[in-house]
């Protein structure tokens, strides 16, 4: 597991699907203006 970044940090560039079935690219997105990353634990987990 590699350790997280400091707070503040530029995210690295990476490609995620969507629940809409679509794959996101940070540097795409980041064409339209500033982006938020929110990470949460998947739903029906403890934590």
């Amino acid at each position: 597991m590699s350790e997280p970044l400091p707070i503040g940090s530029k995210a690295p560039a990476f490609k995620a699907p969507a629940s809409d079935g679509r794959t996101y690219a940070l540097a795409d997105l980041l064409k339209n203006g500033p982006v938020a990353l929110v990470f949460y634990p998947g739903n029906n987990t403890p934590g």
